[in-house]
């Protein structure tokens, strides 16, 4: 059976063929595609800093505590901790709908201003959703603040904006995630979101494994299109074979987003990748480390985040400070 008991956080369509990415094996490409994602089993804590989970601030919404652990929801693209991609794209959000995309980033000698219109630079799934659609059913029977329910709500345009240090810091403790926005997709102009949603009857859950995306797995959450999960797949700079993948975005914190492939032993040569998408047994509990990258046009070694198949998929917690965002008031639960 559907389960459709899921408030979740974001939803972009993008079709199968919007933006068509060469096969892995062509030359010159090194883009991982991967067949599945590795979800969060039922009880995993959220409560503080650890490998494949969030780290997601205590919070109180409408007089009641936030839950501290996660449960993992039944839909037929779940299959215990495993969300099976090509079973969720069955029923993505259909449509090919692009918009105006306004985008620029801009440095200065000590910070890193992204500014945008959160519209991205690739066509997007029809939302409202069409009611003849696979996806529709799922998102029908969510409600939604000022809509009928959680089909109906449209994509906008709104004012995205992440100032970050140009050289960010690490700090002595780990942060927790307060908004649901991390950071922004520098190669698309669209954001990202934590991958953390709650369920009607006020459970935890993965977005992935809650909810069917379109195509470029995305969707709205208070009318703003985001990313999850697969996040990468309409990205245009996959990387090139035989090397590490290219810098995907920044982070709420400053730190780049790095794609699946990354860099060699510290110390070595950036060529010195392996071609096999990083795991979180080799990432911290905020799902990064220190590697020796590409930054601003230099060879720097230096702590970033990396996207992978694994949850929490990008970051689960942050190892910096927090820049000034006017995301940041997309709370959970506003």
């Amino acid at each position: 059976m559907k389960s459709k008991s899921f408030v979740a956080a974001g939803v972009v369509a993008a079709l199968a063929g919007l933006v068509v990415l060469p096969s892995a094996g062509a030359a010159g490409y090194a883009g991982y595609v991967p067949k599945t994602l590795t979800g969060p089993a039922t009880g995993t804590s959220i409560a503080s800093p650890a490998r494949n989970t969030v780290y997601f601030c205590p919070r109180v919404i409408q007089g009641i505590t936030f839950p501290t652990t996660l449960t993992n929801p039944t839909n037929p693209w779940v299959f215990g901790t495993t969300v099976n991609i090509a079973d969720s794209e069955d029923v993505a959000v259909p449509g090919s709908v692009k918009m105006k995309h306004v985008f620029s980033i801009r440095k200065t000698a000590t910070t890193r201003f992204l500014k945008g219109n959160g519209i991205p630079n690739h066509a997007m799934g029809e939302f409202p959703i069409p009611s003849n659609s696979a996806a529709y059913s799922y998102y029908a029977a969510l409600p939604a603040q000022g809509y009928a329910n959680a089909a109906e709500i449209p994509i906008k345009p709104y004012d995205m904006s992440l100032t970050v240090p140009r050289n960010p810091v690490v700090q002595s403790k780990p942060s927790c995630i307060l908004s649901l926005a991390v950071g922004i997709a520098s190669q698309t102009g669209a954001a990202w979101h934590a991958e953390i949603a709650v369920s009607a009857d006020f459970k935890a859950v993965s977005p992935s494994a809650a909810l069917p995306y379109d195509r470029c797995w995305g969707h709205p959450y208070a009318e703003q299109y985001h990313y999850h999960g697969y996040s990468w797949k309409c990205f245009p700079n996959q990387g090139k074979k035989g090397e590490p993948s290219p810098l995907f975005g920044y982070a709420a914190d400053g730190f780049g987003v790095y794609g699946p492939y990354s860099e060699g032993k510290p110390g070595s040569a950036v060529t010195g990748a392996t071609q096999k998408p990083i795991t979180n047994a080799q990432l911290d509990v905020c799902h990064g480390h220190y590697g020796w990258i590409n930054w601003d046009g230099k060879l720097r070694y230096m702590y970033h985040y990396h996207t992978n198949n694994e949850y929490p998929y990008m970051i689960g917690c942050l190892r910096g400070k927090v820049g000034k965002m006017s995301m940041a008031m997309m709370h959970l639960g506003h």
